[in-house]
C-alpha cells in the first residue's frame, strides 16, 4: 500500500504512520507491504504524515477461498474505467474463465483473466461471479470454483437541472440560464464543462462556465432550453430536462381602431394605437406613427391617437400603425384597417326649369344633392355663379330664381353647396343655359311682309318656280 501526499511535500524528510482499523500498525514508510496475507489481515488501512492529516480509509478483504474476484479497493463512479480480475491461489493451474453479471454469462475466455469496462455506467451495477477451472500442478483433477462481488457505480454528479434568472424575462432584460448539478465532493476537482440548447440547436457550445447569458432578450430567445453536462474527457455526459421560457412581451402587437365607427366627410375621426404594455416593464416609453396606403400621416410621437379634425373624402385609406421603444430597440407593426370616409352629400348637380327658355319667362335653377340619411338634420347652403362670377350668395333655397329671363342672363351656370360650418364644400359641374330671343311682330314688320307677298303674286307667270 502507498500513502500518497501532495506533491508540494517533501517525501524524503517524511515520516509516516500506518493504521489498520483505527490503530497504529508497524510502519514508517511511504508503502506498506504484507508479503504473505492472511484473513488476519483483512480490514481498513489509513496512514499520515507526522503532523498531517489521516487518509480516508481503503478496506483490504482478505479471503481463504481457490478462486476470488478481485476489484479496486475504492469507490467506483460513473466514467470510471472498471477491471476485474478472476484470481486464483498460485499452486493451481488455470484452464477456463467466465464472468457473469446477474447470473448472465458476459465473458469467456481460456487465457485472460481479467475482465475490463473501460467506461463504468450506473446500469453496470450488480453482483459479478467469475469461475475458473483449474487443477493442481501435481494432480490432474479439475475443479472449478467461483468468486462473488457486488459492484455499485455511484454518481459522479446528478442529472443538471436548468434554471432561469429573472424568472419572468420580457424584452430588452438581461436572461441568465444556469445548468445546476451536484458533484461528489470524493470526486470534487472533476473538471465539468457545460452546453446549452434551445429548441434543440446549441445556443452556447460545451464550456467550463455553467450559465449561459443573453444581455438583451428578445422574443426569439423564448423557446424550450436544456443543457448538457460532460467530464473533460467525455467519459460521462448527462442532459436537464426541458425548461420553457414563455414570451414575455415588452409590449403586444398594436391593433388599430377608429372612432366613430362610421365616418362621414366633416367628422373628427380619431385613429388610436392600441398596445398592452407589460406591468413588469416599469415606465417603458412608447412612441407611436401611423401611415395611410403606406405613407406616413403622422411621424413617431408619444400621443397613441391620431386625429382628423374635419375628415375629407381623400382621408380614405387602409391605415396601419407602428409602435417602437424610445431607444428604437423593439418595434412592431399593426395589421391594417381600411377606413372609408362617406359622403355627407353628393356632389350637386345643376338643373333649370323649363329646358327651353324663351327671353321673359320665369326660369328656375335649382342646385340638388342628396344628404346622407343619418344626418337628415344638417342644414346645408347654396349659391349660384353664372360664367364664374355669383349670381346669389350662401343661402339655405337650393333654387335660384329669374322672374323675367333677358338675354343677358344666358351664361354657363355652376352652384356650391357647403355646410353651415363650412368644413365640407363641393361644386356642380357647369351647364349652359341659352336664353331664346323672342319673334318681333311690329307694324312695320308686318307691312314688310304684306309688301313682299304682293311684290310675288304679281310677278309674270314663267318667273315662278313650279
Amino acid at each position: 500500500m502507498t500513502c500518497n501526499v501532495p506533491s508540494t511535500v517533501s517525501k524524503k524528510s517524511q515520516t509516516y504512520q500506518w493504521y489498520k482499523d483505527k490503530r497504529p500498525i508497524p510502519g514508517d514508510q511511504q508503502s506498506l507491504h504484507i508479503f504473505i496475507s492472511s484473513v488476519e489481515d483483512r480490514g481498513d488501512y489509513q496512514c499520515q504524515t507526522i503532523g498531517g492529516d489521516i487518509s480516508d480509509p481503503v478496506f483490504l478483504y482478505v479471503i481463504f477461498h481457490d478462486v476470488i474476484l478481485q476489484r479496486p479497493p475504492s469507490d467506483i463512479y460513473e466514467g470510471d474505467p472498471l477491471t476485474l480480475r478472476c484470481h486464483n491461489v498460485i499452486f493451481y493451474e488455470e484452464i477456463n474463465t467466465k464472468f457473469y453479471k446477474d447470473d448472465q454469462e458476459i465473458r469467456s475466455s481460456e487465457f485472460d483473466s481479467t475482465f475490463h469496462i473501460p467506461n463504468i455506467t450506473m446500469s453496470d451495477s450488480g453482483l459479478y461471479k467469475c469461475t475458473k477451472q483449474i487443477h493442481r500442478y501435481d494432480d490432474s483433477t479439475v475443479m472449478e470454483r467461483s468468486g462473488v462481488s457486488f459492484i455499485s457505480v455511484k454518481e459522479l454528479f446528478s442529472p443538471p437541472e436548468i434554471k432561469v434568472t429573472p424568472s419572468g424575462v420580457i424584452v430588452g432584460d438581461e436572461m441568465t440560464v444556469r445548468c445546476d448539478i451536484r458533484l461528489d465532493p470524493l470526486r470534487g476537482g472533476t473538471e465539468l464543462h457545460f452546453a446549452f440548447y434551445r429548441d434543440g440547436r446549441t445556443v452556447r457550445e460545451f464550456g467550463i462556465s455553467n450559465t449561459y447569458r443573453v444581455r438583451s432578450s428578445q422574443l426569439e430567445d423564448s423557446g424550450k432550453y436544456t443543457c448538457e453536462v460532460r467530464t473533460e474527457s467525455d467519459t460521462v455526459r448527462k442532459m436537464s430536462d426541458e425548461f420553457y421560457i414563455p414570451k414575455y412581451e415588452l409590449f403586444s402587437p398594436p391593433e388599430i381602431k377608429v372612432t366613430p365607427s362610421r365616418v362621414i366627410e366633416g367628422d373628427e375621426m380619431a385613429v388610436t394605437c392600441d398596445t398592452r404594455l407589460d406591468p413588469l416593464s416599469g415606465g417603458t416609453e412608447l412612441h407611436f406613427a401611423f401611415y395611410r396606403d403606406g405613407g406616413p400621416v403622422r411621424e413617431f410621437g408619444i400621443s397613441n391617437t391620431y386625429r382628423v379634425r374635419s375628415s375629407q373624402l381623400e382621408d380614405s385609406g387602409n391605415y396601419t400603425c407602428e409602435v417602437r421603444t424610445m431607444s428604437d430597440s423593439e418595434k412592431k407593426m399593426s395589421d391594417g384597417i381600411y377606413i372609408q370616409i362617406h359622403e355627407l352629400f353628393s356632389p350637386p348637380e345643376i338643373k333649370v326649369t323649363p329646358s327651353r327658355v324663351i327671353e321673359g319667362d320665369e326660369m328656375t335653377v335649382r342646385c340638388d344633392t342628396r344628404l346622407d340619411s343619418l344626418r337628415g338634420g344638417t342644414e346645408l347652403h347654396f349659391a349660384f355663379y353664372r360664367d364664374g362670377g355669383p349670381v346669389r350668395g350662401y343661402n339655405v333655397s337650393d333654387t335660384y330664381r329669374v322672374r323675367s329671363s333677358q338675354l343677358e342672363d344666358s351664361g354657363k351656370y355652376t352652384c356650391e353647396v357647403r355646410m353651415t360650418s363650412d368644413t365640407v364644400r363641393k361644386m356642380s359641374d357647369g351647364i349652359y343655359i341659352q336664353i331664346t330671343q323672342i319673334h318681333d311682330y311690329t307694324v312695320q314688320n308686318i307691312i314688310r311682309l304684306v309688301i313682299s307677298g304682293f311684290v310675288l303674286s304679281a310677278a309674270p307667270a314663267d318667273n315662278i318656280v313650279g
